[in-house]
């Protein structure tokens, strides 16, 4: 076989390319965010080089529950991550936005894309649709049995339109950012180091709100080789002061001719 070098491949390569799709579309989302305050050092040591942190420091965790998803045919995967408020301060871009530290997910198929195509940190992780008890909601995601992370929101309650559409607002001009990065094959160095921006556009329904916090768990290497150091980064960033939490229904679309690389 000859390897086309326009094609849209992702492994095997002997299978032949991936149906090419111009954007993933996710028509039914639900997400549950908490954002806090945490230290400025915290966050700029998690960030690389020409990333800084935001000049107000926040951390915002989320859960997503996605269905209706044109490259699953129709599926859904649910996934749980971590954001840092970030300024890309390069060469060719000055960006403000939020950096993706981590994302947690339950699915093969969006990690591969994820990773291979826009550079999100993605790891598998077992991420159960949500714990709800009457208008308290409570998310998590575990590995090998054991509880990485947990968002609680207690007193969940529906907004009017005006707040919808401001939170539909805020997310205008506000840019998701990554780093993709493939060692070599020796694992010593990169093949590829890039940063990355991820054409992402949320359209929201219907919001509520509530009181939220948030719990890094703490493991060991023997219980969980893989996820150890990202629990241990993720715990240097202490809550300051809880800002907000938001429960949101509505949809996203990643469109490839939006993603590049950054300068």
């Amino acid at each position: 076989m000859r390897i086309d070098p326009e094609g849209a491949y992702f492994m095997p390569v002997s299978t032949g390319p991936s149906r090419p799709l111009a954007a993933g579309v996710f028509e039914d989302v639900w997400t549950l965010a908490t954002a806090y305050r945490s230290d400025k050092d915290a966050l700029a040591a998690l960030l690389p080089e020409p990333f800084e942190p935001a000049d107000d420091p926040v951390v915002t965790v989320y859960y997503m529950k996605c269905r209706k998803i044109n490259f699953l045919a129709g599926g859904g995967y649910n996934a749980m991550g971590v954001n840092l408020a970030a300024y890309f301060n390069g060469e060719q871009d000055q960006l403000h936005g939020d950096f993706a530290v981590v994302l947690w997910e339950d699915q093969t198929a969006p990690i591969i894309r994820g990773r291979e195509l826009l550079g999100c940190p993605k790891v598998f992780g077992h991420v159960p649709d949500p714990y709800r008890i009457e208008n308290d909601v409570r998310v998590q995601t575990s590995d090998n049995g054991h509880l990485l992370l947990e968002i609680q929101a207690k007193n969940v309650q529906p907004v009017n339109e005006s707040t919808v559409e401001r939170l539909q607002a805020e997310q205008q001009d506000r840019y998701w950012m990554a780093w993709k990065y493939i060692p070599n094959v020796d694992g010593v160095g990169a093949a590829v180091s890039q940063p990355t921006l991820i054409g992402i556009e949320n359209r929201f329904t219907a919001a509520w709100t509530g009181e939220g916090s948030v719990r890094f768990a703490d493991v060991s290497w023997e219980a969980n080789p893989e996820s150890v150091s990202i629990l241990a980064a993720l715990r240097t960033l202490r809550v300051n002061e809880y800002l907000r939490t938001t429960l949101t229904q509505g949809s996203f679309t990643i469109t490839r001719a939006l993603n590049r690389i950054l300068r």
